[in-house]
């Protein structure tokens, strides 16, 4: 998808190479809106809108829809009302839980700037989708059975739909050593079993 294992024996080259490519300054999404970075930037530092997904040559990267949410909110007043509203009915359409502890994570999240490093898509939807199928792969892989071909399906249909909503990231999503989603819930399975993989190379939404 967006990296590859390359990119990781040189990270300090690959990570400039990737974050430039895929993500843009506060003030160049400020410009293709006409407006003042600046503006933006204090409410950034108010909390009340997503920190920076990355940090490179002393400037902030975000992704190229870090706007979207808020212009669907239709204000930053609206942001975490409009935000919630999403969260809970994605997780209300998959069973999950969406009591206050957990908006609050999501919301902390959300402003924390993790989800556009690790999300194509840094929505309550894709997050809570994305919830769903790792906590689906984590149950799968607790009680292996790759003899069995709807075991096989399954972990097979969870995994390439989980990959389409995931980042690769970067050495500096690694950094801290601990475990990347994208490592965790991708790569690993289709490492550790890879003669399913090869038997059932189709994409599903995971509902089988």
């Amino acid at each position: 998808m967006e990296a590859t294992q390359a990119s990781y024996d040189s990270p300090v080259n690959a990570d400039a190479s990737l974050i430039r490519s895929r993500y843009r300054t506060l003030a160049q999404l400020a410009a293709e809106r006409d407006e003042n970075a600046a503006d933006w930037q204090l409410l950034i530092e108010q909390g009340r809108l997503p920190a920076a997904s990355y940090e490179l040559d002393g400037e902030d990267w975000f992704p190229p829809t870090y706007f979207a949410m808020l212009d669907e909110a239709g204000s930053v007043d609206d942001l975490r009302a409009h935000f919630e509203g999403r969260f809970a009915i994605a997780s209300d359409e998959t069973g999950a839980l969406a009591g206050p502890d957990e908006l609050d994570e999501a919301w902390d999240e959300y402003l924390s700037g993790a989800w556009g490093r690790i999300l194509f898509d840094p929505t309550p939807e894709s997050a809570v989708q994305s919830n769903r199928l790792a906590g689906s792969i984590a149950e799968l892989l607790a009680e292996p059975a790759p003899e069995d071909p709807a075991w096989g399906r399954r972990l097979t249909a969870r995994v390439d739909a989980l990959a389409v909503l995931l980042r690769e990231g970067c050495a500096q999503d690694r950094a801290n050593a601990e475990p990347h989603p994208w490592d965790l819930w991708v790569v690993a399975p289709r490492r550790d079993y890879a003669e399913v993989f090869k038997t059932f190379t189709f994409h599903s939404d995971g509902a089988d």
